[in-house]
């Protein structure tokens, strides 16, 4: 790739030290880094939030200065005790823009940042998601990834043609339509039903993210409170691990496994969901 139109390209040192944090290499390919993305890093909202209460723009157009700060949790975390090294849960914004920057540094491209709206029956009027779409590489074809859930597949070269792979989550499938766009339905095991993301915005620089990043201030597909997510492998398989502040205050903690299905636990507050969120999954949410 040249360097004409890169709009995610970061240092190439900080890249190399946050990929190998994350345990990704490039000859893994961009669906495995795309899977390791919630292993590594939660997901969620409370840096979002955080950025609301300040009084500005929800972060994802500063790919270097994200990717600095998830690196320096990482390394926090690896060197601390378990549940210490506090680090935010990351937006969809963030996930894409990061996981761009590190698929720029090691030459696979071109790699763009995609903006997508929910549009299952189920959707919200307004539910803007960020998706990262990747041309070439080892692994060859057209790449839609979501970092986000940990999900990614080949885009069917064909249009109208359906592309699907199911992998120990569930089900992610993609559709080409004739206009050059996509469709892209996410089933994990852990939901009662199948998301559905069509393409809006091919390709976004930095102040497209920052604009979708400040419409989801007031216009979101999920409620603005409290919320993370980390995937974790363990010994009974891939689990899914969330803790979230209810509408009345207090907190919930859920775990999904295939073994067990899904387990929801009440706790009095945010706080104590905090707490043993960091005990069950050594990740300390900010």
């Amino acid at each position: 790739m040249d360097g004409v139109d890169r709009p995610w390209r970061i240092d190439a040192g900080l890249a190399r030290s946050l990929s190998e944090a994350i345990g990704w290499r490039a000859d893994d390919g961009v669906a495995a880094l795309a899977a390791l993305m919630p292993v590594a890093v939660p997901m969620g909202s409370t840096a979002k939030l955080a950025a609301i209460a300040a009084g500005a723009v929800p972060p994802g157009e500063d790919p270097a200065s994200l990717a600095r700060q998830v690196l320096d949790h990482l390394e926090a975390r690896a060197a601390g005790p378990v549940g210490g090294a506090p680090s935010p849960s990351w937006s969809c914004w963030v996930a894409a823009t990061v996981m761009a920057a590190l698929v720029d540094a090691v030459g696979i491209g071109p790699v763009h940042v995609a903006s997508t709206r929910r549009s299952d029956e189920g959707a919200p009027v307004v539910d803007f998601h960020a998706a990262v779409q990747v041309s070439g590489g080892v692994d060859g074809g057209t790449w839609i990834c979501d970092p986000y859930f940990g999900a990614a597949l080949v885009l069917p070269a064909v249009p109208g043609a359906a592309a699907s792979v199911t992998g120990p989550l569930g089900t992610a499938s993609a559709v080409r339509s004739g206009d050059g766009g996509w469709v892209f339905d996410l089933g994990w095991d852990v939901w009662d039903t199948v998301l559905r993301f069509r393409l809006l915005g091919p390709a976004l620089d930095p102040g497209d993210v920052r604009a979708m990043a400040a419409v989801s201030v007031t216009l979101s597909g999920v409620p603005l409170r409290p919320y993370a997510r980390v995937h974790q492998h363990r010994s009974d398989g891939v689990a899914i691990a969330d803790a979230s502040e209810n509408a009345d205050g207090t907190g919930r903690l859920a775990t999904w496994t295939r073994a067990a299905g899904r387990t929801v636990e009440e706790v009095p507050s945010w706080a104590d969901a905090v707490e043993v969120f960091a005990e069950r999954t050594g990740v300390r949410v900010a």
